[in-house]
């Protein structure tokens, strides 16, 4: 069995993605990937190639700290943002967490429970900034 996983695009447009994930684990831990940037909408025949994270709101109810949520950049396995408990945070002061393009990287966005607990569940929603090149 795996952990159950609702991925919603609320919103794909030009420059702003807007996606709602929500993740109830099995006990077995995984990665789930909440951005794919080859899925996305373009801009005027150009390829968005990553995104920023601007904004996240989430309400994240894990057993054990230790089991909280990780964002990770894909392909690179960089931890950018753990999740834990019921906050937000706004990056668009400064144009939001940019990708550190590490070696691998592919542009795309998961989230991973690392470990967890049966009925451990997480509700996470991001507002991404588009990123062409």
């Amino acid at each position: 069995m795996a952990d159950t996983v609702l991925n919603t695009t609320v919103f794909d447009g030009a420059k702003k993605l807007i996606t709602h994930d929500i993740v109830v684990s099995d006990s077995t831990g995984g990665t789930t990937a909440i951005v794919d940037v080859s899925a996305l909408t373009s801009n005027n025949g150009k390829t968005c190639k990553t995104v920023r994270l601007n904004k996240v709101s989430f309400n994240v109810s894990v057993t054990a700290p230790v089991d909280a949520i990780r964002m990770v950049w894909g392909g690179s396995d960089v931890v950018f943002q753990t999740l834990n408990g019921e906050m937000e945070y706004d990056y668009s002061s400064f144009g939001g967490l940019k990708n550190n393009k590490a070696s691998s990287y592919d542009g795309n966005v998961n989230i991973t429970l690392p470990a967890c607990t049966s009925g451990d569940s997480a509700t996470v929603v991001c507002e991404w900034i588009k990123v062409y090149e």
